[in-house]
C-alpha cells in the first residue's frame, strides 16, 4: 500500500470512481465568479488557447466563447473521461468545432514549440511530478508574445473553523494526494527559473461562510482516510464538524488562489 501512496497524487486523478467523479463535475463548473480568476490572461478572439488539466471541461467551454470562430482551445488532460466529458459538454453548447482534446502523456505538452497564445492551469500544478518541468513545457509552446496563466491553491494558508487542530491533523494526511502541496508559496520562483521575465503574482481569498468549499472539505478526508494516519473516528468527527457549523452558522473556511500571469 506504501508504494501506491508514492504515486497516489498522480494516479488518483488517472482512475476516478463515480462519487468523486460526480464531486469533480458540481466544483468544476464556470461560474461568473471565476472572472477574477482567469481575467489576468487576457484572452481575446482568434486565440489559440492551451487549458491544462482541463477537467470535465468547464473552463474550456468558457474560453470557447472568448476565442470566437477564429480561434480554438485544446483541452488537456491524463485522464481520458474528463476529455470525453470536456467534448460532449462543448457539444451540448455548440462549440464543437472550437474546442480539441489531447491527452498529456509523459508529462509532456502534445503540441509544437510556439504554437498557442495563452496557456492556461487552474489548480494542476500541485499534483504534477514536477512542476518546474511543466512550467517549462508552458514556456516551449508559448508564442513569442503569449501569456501563461496559473492559479493554485497552498495548502499551508487554508483555514477552517470550528476545529482549527483537527483540520491540521486532516490536512496533514491528506497530504498523499498533493506532489506539491505548497505549491502556491513557490510559483514565482518556478516562474524565474523556466526562464519567464514579466511575472505577476496576486493572492485573492473570500471567505466561505456557506459550505461552499464542503466538497473540498469532504476530499480532504477521503484523503486522509487512504493514508491510513489518522483514525477513522477523527475523521467522521471532523465531517460532523462541518454539518454541525453549518447548521449553527459558525463555519468558516478560507482558502487562498495564487495568481501567476507570466509573458515571455
Amino acid at each position: 500500500m506504501g508504494e501506491d501512496l508514492e504515486t497516489y497524487y498522480r494516479d488518483h486523478w488517472v482512475d476516478i470512481e463515480p462519487d468523486r467523479m460526480s464531486r469533480y463535475e458540481a466544483m468544476f463548473q464556470w461560474r461568473d465568479g471565476h472572472e477574477v480568476l482567469i481575467a489576468p490572461a487576457e484572452v481575446n478572439p482568434g486565440h489559440t488557447v492551451a487549458d491544462y488539466g482541463c477537467g470535465p471541461g468547464g473552463l474550456a467551454v468558457e474560453l470557447a466563447r472568448r476565442v470566437g470562430d477564429r480561434g480554438k482551445v485544446i483541452g488537456l488532460d491524463i485522464n481520458a473521461e474528463f476529455l470525453a466529458k470536456t467534448r460532449a459538454l462543448a457539444a451540448r453548447n455548440g462549440l464543437a468545432d472550437r474546442v480539441e482534446t489531447r491527452v498529456i502523456e509523459d508529462d509532456l505538452i502534445p503540441l509544437a514549440d510556439q504554437s498557442v497564445d495563452r496557456v492556461l492551469c487552474k489548480n494542476v500544478l500541485e499534483y504534477v511530478p514536477d512542476p518546474e518541468h511543466t512550467i517549462t513545457e508552458f514556456h516551449r509552446v508559448l508564442r513569442p508574445d503569449g501569456i501563461a496563466h496559473v492559479s493554485d491553491s497552498d495548502w499551508g494558508a487554508v483555514i477552517f473553523e470550528p476545529s482549527a487542530d483537527r483540520f491540521a491533523r486532516i490536512m496533514a494526511a491528506a497530504a498523499v494526494a498533493f506532489r506539491t502541496p505548497l505549491i502556491g508559496r513557490n510559483l514565482y520562483g518556478m516562474f524565474r527559473r523556466a526562464g519567464f521575465r514579466d511575472i505577476q503574482v496576486q493572492v485573492l481569498a473570500s471567505a466561505d461562510t456557506s459550505g461552499a468549499l464542503r466538497p473540498v472539505l469532504t476530499n480532504m478526508a477521503s484523503y486522509a482516510r487512504l493514508s491510513g494516519q489518522v483514525e477513522e473516528t477523527e475523521i467522521a468527527a471532523f465531517l460532523a464538524d462541518i454539518d454541525r457549523a453549518l447548521e449553527e452558522q459558525s463555519y468558516f473556511a478560507l482558502l487562498p488562489q495564487f495568481l501567476v500571469t507570466a509573458k515571455l
